[in-house]
């Protein structure tokens, strides 16, 4: 109070409006106006936290002018005076926004509650619509740092995977540049197979670590020029459980854990480490473990030169139901799909 709140009286009649008048000055900072225009002038150009507005006058009645005033400041708080008061005209002006309405002659004490209500009310929405600003600048801020924290948390772990990659490179020769080659044909296999894009993005986080446990695999045995010993082979099956273990502590990552798992199971049951069966591998993993063979036939490896294209079709076509997801096998062997192999190989 002290006169910060201002009241605006509308009345037609000198009485009642000096008798307002004389009822609110001493708290309040009042304005008169004695028809519906003027006031309507007065709230165009002023804030007032309380209107108290006649029903009935010449110019406009008072129905109207808090209709077109709410329309002005839907925060002014109108409280109606009429010398007759009938259900209808309540309704009415509670319809359009009024917050109260007092009946002539009016009692000083009823006024005083009225005009402090409509400032309590005006003041408690203020201070909601504060509270929400500030609750959104919290939110948008507390967003900012989110975001920056999953950037940050996603750098690290691109730069500790690269890390890893490096050295899994500098004892298996095999795997340089293979990591990133499953990855981009994983992404254009699960284009083909008709995956969510929105798991596409995934889905290359997987493959691109996917043989990240050969880190735990000791250097001879990746070296090992020719067949492994059954010891040996089991220590190299060995990679898809310590791929999980190493990624497995990265929160974003926990969806595609599956993936890393399950690339060397067979769609005949007859794969690794679980021996799992068909539609029982997660659809990435069966994505991946062709992506994979692809690339493994296409490369030079110690004991055969890489395979043409044709022979790699043919492969496929053989193995399909029986190491491969046949529906993924035809979708690879596509025209289209191996034109953008062979691009990407080129």
């Amino acid at each position: 109070m002290n006169g910060r709140n201002r009241v605006l009286v509308v009345d037609d009649e000198l009485g009642p409006r000096e008798a307002l008048r004389m009822i609110l000055k001493d708290h309040y900072k009042v304005s008169l106006a004695e028809d519906g225009n003027s006031a309507l002038g007065l709230i165009a150009r002023e804030r007032y936290d309380v209107v108290i507005l006649d029903i009935k006058m010449p110019d406009r009645d008072g129905i109207e002018v808090l209709k077109i005033a709410k329309e002005m400041n839907p925060d002014v708080e109108v409280v109606m005076i009429t010398a007759y008061a009938t259900v209808n005209t309540a309704r009415e002006a509670i319809r359009h926004g009024a917050l109260d309405y007092l009946i002539k002659p009016f009692d000083k004490k009823d006024v005083e509650k009225a005009v402090e209500k409509g400032i309590a009310k005006r003041m408690e929405r203020q201070l909601s619509r504060e509270r929400m600003e500030e609750l959104q600048l919290a939110t948008r801020s507390l967003s900012r740092q989110v975001d920056k924290a999953k950037t940050d948390i996603q750098r690290h772990y691109d730069g500790t995977v690269k890390a890893l990659i490096a050295a899994i490179d500098a004892v298996d020769h095999y795997t340089r540049g293979h990591s990133e080659r499953v990855s981009n044909f994983s992404a254009l296999l699960a284009q083909e197979v008709g995956f969510p894009s929105h798991q596409i993005v995934l889905l290359q986080q997987a493959a691109i670590v996917h043989d990240i446990g050969k880190i735990g695999v000791e250097s001879r045995i990746l070296r090992k020029q020719g067949s492994l010993t059954r010891e040996e082979l089991d220590e190299m099956k060995r990679h898809p459980q310590i791929g999980v273990e190493i990624v497995g502590p990265v929160p974003f990552m926990a969806e595609v854990l599956p993936v890393i798992l399950h690339h060397h199971e067979r769609y005949d049951g007859k794969g690794f480490p679980h021996g799992l069966r068909g539609e029982e591998i997660v659809l990435g993993a069966r994505i991946v473990a062709v992506a994979d063979a692809v690339d493994a036939m296409l490369s030079d490896r110690p004991y055969r030169k890489a395979l043409t294209l044709q022979e790699v079709r043919l492969e496929l076509e053989r193995e399909a139901g029986t190491q491969f997801d046949p529906q993924i096998s035809s979708a690879l062997i596509s025209s289209e799909f191996f034109r953008r192999i062979a691009e990407q190989m080129a």
